[in-house]
C-alpha cells in the first residue's frame, strides 16, 4: 500500500493531506463559481426538507412507534392500517391574514411515513395517541407470538 503514495527520497508526501468532506469541497470550488457565475447558487439556495424523527421500540408485550411532528393539530392527523403497511400522513394549511398593502401567505407541512408492520401484531387493538407534538402507535403482539417460559426439569 505505501508503494502507491508518491513519496520524494526524503520520505515526505509530495502531495499536501487535505480533508475531503463536502464542506472542504464548497470552499475550494466557492472561488471558481464565483468567478464564473457570480456566486456559489447550488449549495445556499437548495433546502433540504425536513425529516420528522420516527424511533421503533421493541417491548415485550408491544412495538412502539414515535414519530415527532411539532404543530400539527389531533385532527390533522391519520394514522391507517393498509395490509401489512403503518401509514401515518399529516397535512398542516394556514393561511396568513392579509395587512393593508400586503400578500397573505400560507403556511403548508406534510408528512407522509409508512413502515412494515411486524410480524404477529393484534391489529383490533392498535391505539395511537398524540400529545405535545409526539404521535405514539402502540401495537400490541398476539399471546402466541409472546411465547412462554418451559420449566427444565431434572
Amino acid at each position: 500500500m505505501l508503494a502507491l503514495t508518491p513519496w520524494t527520497k526524503r520520505g515526505t508526501a509530495l502531495l499536501p493531506r487535505m480533508d475531503m468532506s463536502f464542506g472542504s469541497m464548497a470552499e475550494e470550488f466557492k472561488p471558481l463559481f464565483e468567478r464564473f457565475f457570480g456566486g456559489w447558487p447550488l449549495i445556499e439556495a437548495v433546502e433540504a426538507p425536513y425529516r420528522y424523527p420516527l424511533t421503533l421500540e421493541e417491548k415485550e408485550k408491544e412495538v412502539l412507534v414515535r414519530i415527532e411532528l411539532p404543530g400539527f393539530a389531533p385532527e390533522e392527523v391519520k394514522v391507517e392500517i393498509k395490509g401489512d403497511m403503518l401509514a401515518i400522513e399529516a397535512e398542516h394549511k394556514e393561511a396568513k391574514e392579509e395587512k393593508a398593502g400586503e400578500k397573505g401567505e400560507t403556511a403548508y407541512a406534510q408528512v407522509k411515513r409508512e413502515i412494515d408492520l411486524p410480524l404477529g401484531v393484534e391489529l383490533e387493538k392498535v391505539e395511537a395517541q398524540y400529545r405535545h407534538g409526539v404521535l405514539e402507535i402502540h401495537l400490541p403482539r398476539k399471546p402466541e407470538v409472546l411465547g412462554r417460559r418451559i420449566d427444565v426439569k431434572s
